[in-house]
C-alpha cells in the first residue's frame, strides 16, 4: 500500500483497523454531509456541554476545555459563514466539526470524542434539532391560528351555507366556520408539542450503544441542553427515531388539515361557488388565458401535503425493518425529517397570507341564502317540539320540501295552507318565523354556532394559546375583508 493510502485510511476516524483507503465511490456514496451539514449549530451546542461534562468529571483541564469552546466558537463562525470545505472523506457533520475544532483548538480537540459515540451524538442532534424545529413550527402556526381568530371575530355574524357531502346542509356564521378550522390548529399545536416532550430526554452517554466505562455525567448534560432528564437503555436510544416519527405525525396532520382548507377555498373561489375571493397578490396568471386569476398557492399547499406523507411514510419504512440498534439506515432519516419541516413552514406562511387576505363575497352568499332548503333541519325539530317522533317529522318535512322545491318557493315563504297539507298543527303564520340568522342564534348550545357561543369558544382558545384577554374584547378591530351580519 502507498503512504497516501495509508494516510487517507488513517485520516478516518475508524481507520486504524483498515489496510486500505476507502474507495472513493464508497465515501460518495456513504457521505451525509451534503445534508447533515446543517445539523452545525446543534452538534456544536451538543459538543459545548459534552466538554464542560469532561471537565466537569476530571476527563478535561480547565485549559484544554477553554481551548475546545473557544475552538467551538470559531467553528461555529466558519460554518455560519459558509467558510466550511465539505469533504465526503470526512464523512459527516459530526467529523467535520471535530476535524475544525482540532485545527483550532490543537491537541485539546483530539479529546472531544472522548465518552461519545456518533451513534449518540447524532441522536442527540436529531434531538435537539427536532425541539428547534417544533418550536419555530408552532411560532408560525400560533401566527395563522391568531389571524383565523381575528378573521372569525370579523365575520362572526355573517351567515353562511355549510356542506357536507359537498351538498348544502345547515345555516353557520362566518366566526363558527373560522373556528372550525381553530380547533384543528389548536389539535396541530397539541401534537407539536407532544413532539417537543417525545425528544425531551437526552440521550448523550449512550456511546454506541452501552455507554462507557468512563466516569461521565449525563444528567449534567441534559440539563445544560435543556433536556428533562437521560434516557435508560443504551440499546434502544442510538436506534430510536420514535421521536422524529412523532414529529413528522404531527406535521403529516396539519398538512391534511391546511389541504383541506385549501381545497375548500380552491373550490369557494371558482366561479360557480363565487364565495371567497383572495387579493390578486396572493394569486397568479396564465401564459395563455388573459382572463385567469388562480390560487396556486392553494393548489401547492394541496401538493405539498404529499410530499410531507410521502417523508412521514418514508420513515416509518426506513424504521420498520432495523434490528437494535444502529444501523447506517438511520443515516436516511435526515432528508425526510429537513424536507417535512421546510415545506409545512412554507405552507403555514402562505395559508396565513391566505386568511388574512380573503374576503366573502357576501353578495353572492346573499344569493345562495335566498334559494336553499337550509331550514329544513329547524322544522323537523319544531316538530319534535310539538310532539312527533322524529322518524316522523323527518318524513313529513322531506314531503314539505319536495312540495317547496315543485313549486318554486322558499321554505320560509310557505304559507299556511300548504304547510297544513303535510302537518295540521303548524302555528299560524309559522313559516315567516324562520330565517337562517335565526337558525344559528337558537344552537347557542356548548359547541353550537350561536354567536355568543363561538365568541366564548375564541376567548378561551386565545387565553389558552396566548395568553391575556383577547383583543377583541378591548377594543373594535379593524375589519379585514369586510365582515357584515344580518
Amino acid at each position: 500500500m502507498s503512504r497516501d493510502s495509508k494516510e487517507t485510511s488513517s485520516s478516518k476516524p475508524w481507520g486504524g483497523r483498515f489496510s486500505e483507503a476507502t474507495d472513493k465511490d464508497v465515501e460518495q456514496f456513504t457521505e451525509s454531509i451534503s445534508f447533515d451539514r446543517r445539523l452545525f449549530r446543534e452538534d456544536i451546542r451538543g459538543s459545548r456541554a459534552h466538554a464542560r461534562m469532561l471537565a466537569r468529571v476530571g476527563l478535561l483541564t480547565p485549559e484544554e476545555l477553554a481551548q475546545i469552546l473557544q475552538g467551538l466558537d470559531r467553528v461555529e463562525e466558519e460554518f455560519a459563514s459558509g467558510e466550511v470545505e465539505l469533504r465526503p472523506d470526512w464523512e459527516d457533520i459530526h467529523m467535520h466539526v471535530e476535524k475544525r475544532l482540532v485545527h483550532h483548538a490543537g491537541p485539546a480537540g483530539l479529546k472531544i470524542h472522548t465518552a461519545r459515540s456518533r451513534n449518540d451524538q447524532v441522536a442527540l442532534d436529531l434531538r435537539l434539532f427536532v425541539r428547534a424545529a417544533a418550536a419555530r413550527l408552532t411560532e408560525e402556526l400560533d401566527r395563522l391560528l391568531a389571524a383565523t381568530l381575528y378573521k372569525g371575530y370579523h365575520y362572526r355574524t355573517l351567515i353562511l351555507p355549510a356542506y357536507t357531502h359537498t351538498q348544502q346542509a345547515q345555516p353557520i356564521s362566518g366566526g363558527y366556520y373560522f373556528g372550525a378550522y381553530a380547533e384543528r390548529l389548536l389539535r396541530d399545536r397539541k401534537r407539536i408539542q407532544g413532539a417537543i416532550d417525545a425528544a425531551g430526554l437526552s440521550p448523550l452517554g449512550s456511546g454506541a450503544l452501552a455507554g462507557t466505562t468512563l466516569p461521565i455525567d449525563r444528567e449534567f448534560v441534559a440539563s445544560e441542553l435543556g433536556f428533562s432528564g437521560v434516557t435508560q437503555n443504551g440499546l434502544d436510544t442510538v436506534g430510536d427515531r420514535d421521536f422524529v416519527a412523532d414529529f413528522l405525525h404531527a406535521l403529516s396532520l396539519m398538512m391534511v388539515h391546511l389541504s383541506g382548507w385549501a381545497e375548500e377555498w380552491i373550490l369557494w373561489s371558482t366561479r360557480e361557488f363565487g364565495m371567497v375571493r383572495l387579493p390578486d397578490r396572493l394569486l397568479t396568471g396564465s401564459s395563455m388565458m388573459p382572463q385567469k386569476k388562480n390560487p396556486d398557492i392553494l393548489e401547492l399547499i394541496r401538493g405539498k401535503a404529499g410530499r410531507v406523507f410521502g417523508d412521514y411514510t418514508g420513515l416509518l419504512v426506513l424504521l420498520k425493518g432495523l434490528p437494535l440498534s444502529y444501523n447506517r439506515d438511520l443515516q436516511e432519516d435526515k432528508e425526510a425529517l429537513f424536507d417535512a419541516v421546510d415545506t409545512v413552514s412554507g405552507a403555514l406562511l402562505m395559508m396565513r397570507l391566505a386568511v388574512e387576505g380573503m374576503s366573502f363575497e357576501t353578495a353572492r352568499i346573499d344569493g345562495i341564502l335566498s334559494e336553499t332548503e337550509l331550514l329544513a333541519t329547524d322544522i323537523a325539530e319544531d316538530l319534535v317540539r310539538l310532539g312527533v317522533p322524529f322518524r316522523e317529522a323527518h318524513a313529513i318535512v322531506g314531503r314539505i320540501v319536495a312540495h317547496a322545491a315543485k313549486n318554486r318557493l322558499r321554505l320560509e315563504a310557505l304559507p299556511d295552507v300548504d304547510l297544513a297539507l303535510f302537518f295540521d298543527r303548524f302555528p299560524p303564520d309559522y313559516a315567516s318565523t324562520l330565517s337562517p340568522a335565526g337558525s344559528v342564534a337558537r344552537r347557542s348550545h356548548t359547541g353550537g354556532p350561536a354567536t355568543e357561543t363561538v365568541l366564548q369558544r375564541f376567548n378561551e382558545i386565545w387565553q389558552e394559546v396566548f395568553s391575556g384577554t383577547p383583543p377583541w374584547s378591548e377594543t373594535s378591530l379593524p375589519s379585514k375583508g369586510g365582515g357584515r351580519g344580518r
